[in-house]
């Protein structure tokens, strides 16, 4: 069967990107109909939902959990790049990196002078590249011992110009996060709607009920509502003799490690970019401290760049999300 997961990163913050992301897995083997694989459990000895107090096996969980300002970068960044690492093999610079998770975003970064690398810009930014390669090697090898398999792995980043865009066109905040994870929903079908696929996602901007959107993005499959309840809702979507089963369900990045994997993807992706926004404003401004883009924080921010920003003519619609 093909398990995948869904998440973000950036949905709440005023400055820098949205990102949305999507990890699946290949897992072979006797699996019990409508039974969902734990893949911690499967892949156990390379990775874990809690820190390896020996930092020999992966920390896989929801981002909010291995990565905080005050934990460091390090554990979110080990266990993204040896993953991707077992996938896409090994990148030596942020660029190539980004080539390969969302190839897609790179001519749009060129249009941001905040999403420039600076000359000081380090890749792995935070750990020691032998560690990844290690742990990538591990992570290899339990899956080749189980029958696992990454077969995807990817972002899709909406900078502020083009995200302000679809709040105008929406006006929803949650309908612009949905169609985005749409993009992820479809590549899955896509690619693996014929190989038992099961897409586990989490609940898309609070919104409890999923089956009008699904029938309108998702027109060439037939959808059946198996739940729709407060906390998680349930359909199968059906084509050509192939079933696939799709889950919402609320704190799903502890519940399904693709869906934790894609949260860390999307954290990374976000933090990486958040490093060049505020490499840019620093040399711009010396004493300038730093932003992780959240609502009060980025105020202040926005206070202190005010009078750069009017003399450079940037925009509220470049640098401000509007919702």
């Amino acid at each position: 069967m093909i398990l995948a997961g869904v998440d973000e990163a950036g949905y709440g913050p005023l400055l820098g990107p949205l990102v949305v992301g999507c990890c699946a897995f290949d897992v072979q083997g006797e699996i019990p109909a409508e039974a969902l694989p734990c893949l911690w459990k499967r892949l156990r000895r390379a990775c874990g939902k809690k820190r390896d107090k020996k930092n020999i096996r992966l920390h896989i969980n929801d981002s909010k959990i291995v990565y905080s300002p005050a934990l460091g970068l390090k554990e979110l960044e080990k266990s993204v790049l040896a993953l991707c690492a077992t996938l896409f093999g090994w990148s030596d610079a942020l660029p190539e990196f980004l080539g390969k998770v969302c190839p897609h975003v790179l001519p749009e970064l060129n249009e941001y002078p905040w999403y420039a690398p600076s000359a000081e810009e380090r890749f792995p930014m935070d750990v020691d590249p032998a560690l990844v390669r290690m742990a990538a090697n591990l992570l290899q090898a339990e899956m080749d011992r189980t029958a696992t398999r990454l077969v995807h792995y990817a972002v899709q980043v909406l900078p502020e110009r083009r995200l302000n865009r679809l709040f105008d066109t929406t006006r929803n905040k949650s309908s612009v996060l949905f169609s985005i994870a749409a993009i992820h929903l479809d590549h899955l079908l896509r690619n693996f709607g014929q190989q038992n696929l099961t897409i586990f996602c989490d609940r898309q901007g609070g919104r409890e009920h999923y089956g009008h959107l699904l029938r309108l993005m998702l027109e060439e499959w037939s959808l059946q509502v198996i739940e729709e309840v407060d906390d998680h809702s349930e359909y199968r979507l059906l084509r050509g003799g192939h079933a696939v089963r799709l889950l919402f369900r609320e704190k799903a990045e502890v519940q399904c490690l693709p869906v934790a994997a894609a949260s860390m993807l999307c954290k990374y992706t976000r933090e990486a970019l958040m490093c060049r926004f505020n490499a840019y404003w620093k040399a711009l401004l010396p004493e300038l401290e730093p932003t992780a883009g959240y609502y009060n924080d980025a105020l202040r921010f926005l206070r202190d760049i005010e009078s750069m920003r009017r003399e450079l003519g940037i925009g509220d619609a470049q640098l401000i999300r509007a919702r």
